[in-house]
């Protein structure tokens, strides 16, 4: 998938340093896989939320979650934002 706004990854990594294994982690598993479906997603990330083309993803061992419009049939994945909490 081609992922859309990765400096916002970049800005995550200086606001949540402790997270950057884990953003890193998740940025290279969205950009080597091929997601079909919204349940190929939860195949690998299992704690996702959202429906459609929207999906939050929590980044494990954190308090922050990414927020991401994702287009299946395009294979694009745009990062709205990353932020704390899990919402």
């Amino acid at each position: 998938m081609q992922v859309v706004a990765v400096d916002k990854i970049k800005e995550a990594q200086v606001r949540y340093p402790s997270a950057n294994t884990h953003l890193m982690g998740w940025l290279q598993i969205l950009t080597h896989a091929e997601f079909k479906s919204e349940s190929d997603l939860r195949v690998t990330f299992g704690d996702i939320r959202g429906f459609n083309f929207e999906f939050k993803f929590p980044i494990p061992e954190t308090t922050i979650s990414v927020h991401t419009l994702i287009n299946f049939e395009s294979q694009v994945v745009y990062i709205v934002d990353i932020k704390p909490g899990n919402q």
